[in-house]
């Protein structure tokens, strides 16, 4: 992490600050400029860093697939959207992309449970990064792991305009 600008790292800075001051918050209930799916998802703050994030989702009827167990595509879902949230805390203005993932479904879980997602920067490539991320049932038990590529871009999203205080 020797290698990133100053800028960048004090931007990540500010952005693991207000995730972590919203620790055992919901996403929904957080002020600001936030994703209307990540809303709709919901997930909670359990802590943040450069590169990490983890989260706390309450598994939703609606996300059942036809014996009651959470849908793998909202398995997909859930390490999608930690795999975004995690690649905010690196601090670009520019906009990461997914440009390839890859999930492994390695267990079950009901919805109605909670489950805790931990999404981890792999590798900091010149244009793309690479994340790892994890689904666990309350136990610890593994329920999926994904892998994702994301793109740098130089879009500015919403939350970093309103970070910089550039509506």
């Amino acid at each position: 992490m020797n290698d990133i600008s100053k800028d960048i790292q004090k931007t990540s800075n500010r952005i693991v600050k207000l995730f972590n001051a919203a620790k055992g918050r919901k996403i929904g209930e957080i002020p600001g400029v936030l994703p209307p799916f990540s809303k709709y998802l919901n997930g909670k703050f359990i802590d943040a860093k450069r590169g990490e994030v983890e989260l706390e989702f309450e598994l939703k009827e609606e996300w059942a697939n036809p014996t009651g167990l959470l849908h793998g595509g909202m398995q997909g879902a859930l390490i999608d959207d930690s795999v975004g949230i995690a690649s905010a805390t690196l601090g670009y203005k520019g906009f990461l992309i997914t440009i390839d993932s890859q999930l492994n479904y390695l267990g079950k879980v009901k919805v109605g449970e909670i489950v805790r997602t931990k999404a981890q920067l792999v590798r900091e490539g010149r244009n793309i990064v690479h994340f790892f991320c994890e689904i666990k049932d309350k136990e610890g038990k593994l329920i999926a792991t994904g892998n994702s590529n994301l793109l740098k871009t130089q879009y500015t999203p919403d939350y970093i305009k309103n970070l910089d205080g550039n509506k």
